[in-house]
């Protein structure tokens, strides 16, 4: 791939790959664990098997096991530390960028390349929601750059490299995430509608059928079995604006890039439809693919507004980390929006016939200046940003687990520990921040919500206990990190109990028997 992008680019890029490499590494463990990081730990944490570990995404998780069967593995030959199990997550995040670039070098030229490198390398979102978190996002970003390069080459080239690619890496992006089905469901009625319109073969169409065979019957199953449905999701419909807005998200905000961005879909668009009665051309192909990148955005952030606004309102999908899916198309409209205002730039400093060409050329030093101030401010702008974000607390488990080896109460039997094992939350909680890091997990552990049984399978809940076998405990420590207690439980808590200790700073709540001490 690295012969598409010419060679003066490779050492800028090269060196700015490493470098977000190193940045999300070295940063990477100055943040505790988040719940759903937390949750990713416990689903496949030690002392499960790879069948427990995909009942469980069966049963209870909302997301597909392909990230977490590459997850089971890293976590076992992997060290404590953060930033440890966030390697693949990192990789697969640069592995994307540089097939985001060869795409674009395909589709405009390879300064578009090296422009869809800069945006990708400088995308604040993709280390934070992407590279920093032990979930499918970074595996996904990586998919869909390769599902979109691939479906790029099976026009432009067509050899049966490129079909198998096509066939494997589409496989693979349906077991990642739901939202992936979205985006491939507008991949494939494209394929469809070429198919009857007869400008390409059938046999394309077989390039589905694996990764349809693997995929639909997990579908179908996970839809019977789960134990929650869409009902459960937490998300507001969203409003007009948060269409536009989704883009302005995976831009970081810089709205010279978002206009930009806008700006170019809607010219590629246009573009595309003006070369529909043209005879077939790599020009005309090219052109065509440009658009699909935009209709697929469209497609995209479209149906699933519409179905959250109208159609489903009350469990809704809207949510802007689920877009990572469509980042890659993103980037790639925006790079070459890009690499047209230079091609224009580049123009009128070489046009002969220009009146007045030195206030072309010097026109053109403005805008080739604009773009690399742009890309200049956008970099350290997201790295400064990034610096300073992980480095606020968010949900301080691992604060949790300090203090409470540094309270030693835990240990002792009359000691009881407990904490919400939704989504196993608990289960990655103890595992993580005791048992890996060479502690001793609590005495007496219990979940302070009763889950279903992919949930208890190391800790019982609390209702497996009578009341007097609580009351047995002359304190209980509750942590109460982004997941809520029994009511029961509570009610029990506040009757018999007196709460000695709450804060903030570790999320946990100690409970003293009211006849302790007394």
């Amino acid at each position: 791939m690295w012969n598409k992008l010419e060679k003066r680019y490779w050492i800028p890029g090269v060196l700015l790959l490493l470098w977000m490499g190193i940045f999300a590494f070295l940063n990477g463990n100055c943040q505790s664990f988040w719940a759903d990081e937390i949750a990713s730990v416990g689903f496949i944490r030690n002392g499960l098997s790879l069948s427990e570990v995909l009942n469980t995404y069966l049963y209870v998780e909302n997301n597909l096991p392909l990230y977490p069967l590459i997850l089971y593995v890293v976590y076992r030959v992997m060290p404590y530390g953060e930033q440890f199990l966030l390697i693949p997550s990192i990789l697969f995040c640069i592995a994307g960028i540089v097939v985001l670039a060869v795409t674009a070098a395909r589709l405009k030229g390879k300064r578009a390349g090296f422009l869809a490198l800069c945006l990708g390398v400088s995308s604040g979102v993709l280390i934070w929601q992407a590279a920093w978190e032990i979930r499918c996002y970074g595996l996904a970003f990586l998919l869909s750059a390769l599902v979109l390069y691939s479906f790029v080459m099976k026009f432009l080239r067509g050899s049966k490299k490129d079909i198998v690619l096509w066939s494997v890496s589409l496989a693979l992006f349906f077991w990642t995430h739901w939202f992936a089905f979205i985006l491939l469901a507008f991949y494939g009625l494209v394929d469809l509608a070429l198919v009857i319109g007869r400008k390409i073969s059938w046999k394309q169409l077989i390039c589905w059928v694996p990764g349809c065979l693997l995929y639909f019957p997990w579908l179908f199953a996970s839809l019977y079995y789960k134990n929650s449905g869409l009902e459960d999701y937490w998300s507001q419909p969203p409003g007009f604006k948060n269409m536009a807005w989704t883009v302005l998200f995976y831009l970081d905000g810089n709205r010279l890039l978002w206009y930009l961005c806008l700006l170019t879909g809607a010219g590629l668009l246009v573009f595309a439809v003006t070369r529909l009665g043209k005879p077939s051309s790599e020009e005309k192909t090219v052109s065509l693919l440009r658009a699909f990148c935009v209709a697929a955005v469209s497609w995209m952030i479209g149906l699933v507004f519409v179905y959250s606004r109208y159609l489903y309102p009350s469990g809704g999908l809207y949510v802007e980390r689920y877009f990572t899916v469509i980042q890659p198309h993103i980037l790639l409209i925006t790079a070459l929006g890009l690499s047209f205002l230079l091609d224009a730039a580049d123009h009128a400093a070489e046009g002969e016939r220009l009146k007045g060409r030195r206030i072309f050329r010097l026109g053109a030093w403005v805008v080739r200046a604009g773009v690399v101030l742009l890309l200049v401010f956008g970099f350290l702008s997201a790295y400064r940003n990034q610096y300073v974000a992980i480095r606020k607390p968010f949900e301080p488990y691992r604060e949790a687990a300090d203090y409470l080896v540094q309270e030693e109460g835990i240990w002792e039997e009359s000691a009881l520990f407990t904490a919400s094992n939704r989504f196993c939350m608990l289960d990655g909680f103890i595992h993580y921040y005791f048992e890996k890091r060479g502690y001793e997990p609590p005495a007496n552990i219990v979940g302070s919500v009763v889950l279903s049984p992919q949930e208890t399978r190391f800790y019982a809940d609390y209702s497996s206990l009578t009341e007097e076998e609580l009351l047995s405990y002359d304190r209980i420590y509750c942590l109460r990190i982004h997941m809520p207690v029994d009511e029961t439980l509570r009610d029990f808590l506040e009757l018999h109990y007196r709460q000695v200790e709450g804060q903030e700073e570790h999320g946990l709540e100690i409970w003293e028997r009211n006849d302790v001490n007394n």
